[in-house]
């Protein structure tokens, strides 16, 4: 299995996709919105990955609610984080994490690359991260997102808390360029690190942020460094889940990287299955050539930390005619929460996937 997440280029399979997923077997796949057309066509897509995949692969989607949804063209829209956190909605928070799952399981998708753990301290920051917080302080961020993972768990989906070490001061979107936040590690661990520190026991996974802390490491952003992943992460709070990259393509790192290159420095830093989202073909040989660089007892642990989750993770629904209970579901959660109280939000790549 090669520790690696991979996307799709479309709605099908091409040869070489097929091809290589025979011969590398990646860890796992995450799905865009250029990957979803119909409910049968995904379901179809997710089938075909799990039949040439040896082991269970992890099937992922980015499905937040607000301007994160990647099944808008199946008609499902969910409303955003801070549009429930604004109504102090708990029970509406229960309902978007048990339609989020339902339909995902329906999709034959088994994991979401959600809660956002960051803190929103500029609801006007171009950082990608208006609209998708569950609060601009700790508290209401591990009460709300807490809620939130632990009811997608309970219906079957697996959670994965992001952005570590926490991305909410940031202002500039790492989808264009590596940004700077300017805190040293007691600071972290003080405000913006709270709600992993919480949450963390709980999570099965946990994605690292595309940031550059110079007080913490002047060199690596913090995908990338030992001192932030190892160090803070897995040692200073004690993580045992499964650590992912953020995508490899954006341009904060692939502006200094190759996705190989960065792939495997990843790895060394503590990350498990790093994401190479777009055009990642190229990049599987290489990182494969890679991996015998890395401590074998390192690789050791990270292989049972990965076949551990993918044990745990769910199969897809065989009603599917379920989802349309998702549609109706979906539609008035929308109603209730009311999206139009926001301000205009940068916009972002994240909303376009």
């Amino acid at each position: 299995m090669l520790p690696v997440l991979i996307g799709i280029d479309g709605p099908d399979l091409n040869a070489g996709e097929e091809a290589a997923i025979r011969r590398f077997q990646p860890a796992g796949f995450v799905l865009f919105s250029r990957n979803v057309e119909s409910v049968e066509q995904v379901r179809r897509l997710a089938a075909r990955l799990r039949e040439l995949s040896v082991h269970h692969p992890v099937i992922a989607v980015d499905q937040e609610g607000g301007r994160v949804v990647r099944t808008a063209a199946l008609g499902l829209n969910l409303p955003s984080p801070s549009s429930l956190v604004r109504n102090g909605d708990f029970s509406g928070v229960v309902e978007l994490a048990s339609v989020t799952a339902l339909a995902l399981r329906c999709l034959g998708v088994n994991m979401n690359f959600a809660p956002v753990l960051d803190i929103c301290h500029d609801p006007g920051a171009a950082n990608a991260l208006p609209g998708r917080c569950w609060g601009n302080n700790a508290q209401d961020v591990i009460s709300y997102a807490g809620v939130y993972s632990s009811n997608l768990r309970r219906g079957g989906i697996q959670s994965c808390g992001k952005h570590f070490p926490g991305m909410g001061r940031a202002q500039a979107d790492p989808h264009f360029s590596l940004p700077v936040v300017d805190l040293d590690e007691r600071e972290l661990f003080e405000t913006d690190m709270l709600p992993f520190l919480s949450l963390c026991p709980e999570l099965p996974g946990i994605m690292s942020a595309h940031i550059m802390l110079p007080r913490i490491d002047a060199e690596l952003p913090a995908t990338l460094s030992r001192r932030v992943i190892g160090g803070m992460l897995r040692e200073r709070l004690g993580f045992r889940g499964v650590v992912f990259t953020d995508d490899l393509c954006m341009g904060a790192i692939a502006g200094q990287y190759a996705p190989d290159e960065a792939a495997f420095l990843s790895l060394k830093a503590g990350c498990d299955l790093p994401l190479v989202c777009h055009d990642p073909l190229p990049w599987l040989e290489p990182l494969a050539a890679r991996l015998d660089k890395l401590d074998p007892y390192e690789r050791e642990d990270s292989f049972k930390r990965v076949e551990a989750l993918s044990d745990s993770l769910c199969f897809p629904l065989s009603e599917a005619s379920l989802w349309i209970k998702c549609l109706h579901r979906a539609e008035r959660l929308c109603l209730s929460a009311g999206e139009g109280g926001e301000q205009p939000l940068p916009s972002s790549p994240v909303q376009q996937y």
